[in-house]
């Protein structure tokens, strides 16, 4: 089973060290995504978080809520290039998806996969995630309604 940990003393070197592999191709990295999430802070609305199995740090994720839409975008999931391919991503949605539904806040969860990465649209569709018919920079934008 996967965690969210706040980003920390402790991990946040290691964070902006990892490595997505072939996938970083695909996303932002982690040093683009954390002054992000300081940029929105003050608004309280944008979370960055470390995604951990066990005592391992696997990789990163980072949310920003919509209050107003009550919709949760994931706008970052990564994981570390030696964690891929061990179900890590697919978990670390697994869990988030209960959270966010559960918490009453949102009514779906929005997120986006850049044409090519077939990994990411695959886990997003085998959870549930369809299409919205959107494609915003490049990226294809799918949803999931609680």
């Amino acid at each position: 089973m996967v965690d969210f940990r706040p980003i920390d003393k402790e991990n946040f070197y290691p964070l902006l060290k990892m490595d997505p592999g072939d996938h970083g191709t695909f996303v932002a990295s982690n040093a683009v995504s954390l002054a992000e999430a300081w940029l929105y802070y003050e608004s309280h609305d944008t979370h960055p978080f470390a995604v951990y199995h066990g005592k391992d740090l696997v990789g990163f994720m980072m949310v920003h809520e919509n209050r107003e839409k009550r919709v949760l975008y994931l706008w970052r999931l990564a994981i570390a290039k030696e964690h891929q391919g061990k179900g890590y991503g697919a978990a670390a949605l697994r869990r988030l998806i209960p959270l966010a539904r559960d918490s009453g806040k949102y009514t779906s969860i929005v997120i986006g996969y850049m044409e090519g990465n077939h990994r990411a649209k695959h886990i997003y569709e085998t959870l549930g995630f369809l299409p919205t018919g959107v494609v915003e920079d490049g990226e294809i934008i799918l949803k999931l309604d609680f």
